[in-house]
């Protein structure tokens, strides 16, 4: 998987999830591969819902967030357009998080992806499944002018994605995620 910070994403700007400017915000960041993305978080006392847990609005951000991202090394502009969200079991705070999503159809105006979010023993504390549409040309191109480096970005991720193919066809790469590894980041 390509971590996007690392391939020089620009993530300065107020999205909640993985915005840096957001002071209030999540600032996650994002392994990508062909039709995946995975992030880890450490939820902090601001995200509590009941004492104790992480609320149920932040669980389903880090679902779809993730889930959008899915996407991304495939240069497609989405938007949620239904996500449906079990919570399986508490999500505790402060303890570390992988969220993971995975495109499972596409269509030529949707795709549809489901996420899992688990705790550090691989536990499934919430899924969900979301069909994100596909963005219309006119605005995929008013925020590709706002995001200005977005074809140096779909570039970098799509290289890093078809190297990390490469190697795995030849049996040189990971087989499996950070997460799955063991890796916090």
């Amino acid at each position: 998987m390509a971590r996007l910070s690392e391939l020089g994403i620009d993530f300065d700007h107020w999205c909640f999830a993985c915005g840096r400017a957001n002071p209030y915000g999540l600032h996650l960041d994002f392994d990508v591969a062909r039709g995946r993305a995975e992030t880890t978080l450490v939820s902090r006392r601001e995200h509590t819902g009941y004492d104790g847990f992480v609320h149920g609005g932040i669980v389903t951000a880090l679902l779809d967030e993730t889930m959008g991202w899915a996407i991304f090394h495939q240069g497609i502009w989405g938007v949620t357009a239904r996500l449906a969200v079990s919570f399986r079991r508490p999500v505790p705070v402060g303890e570390p998080l992988t969220v993971r999503a995975e495109v499972k159809k596409e269509t030529r105006r949707a795709v549809d992806i489901h996420g899992e979010l688990l705790d550090s023993a691989g536990t499934l504390l919430a899924d969900a499944d979301g069909t994100f549409v596909v963005m219309p040309e006119q605005r995929r191109r008013e925020l590709e002018r706002r995001y200005s480096r977005i074809d140096e970005a779909f570039t970098k991720v799509r290289e890093a994605v078809a190297q990390e193919e490469k190697q795995r066809d030849q049996g040189e790469g990971p087989l499996f995620s950070r997460a799955e590894r063991g890796v916090r980041t």
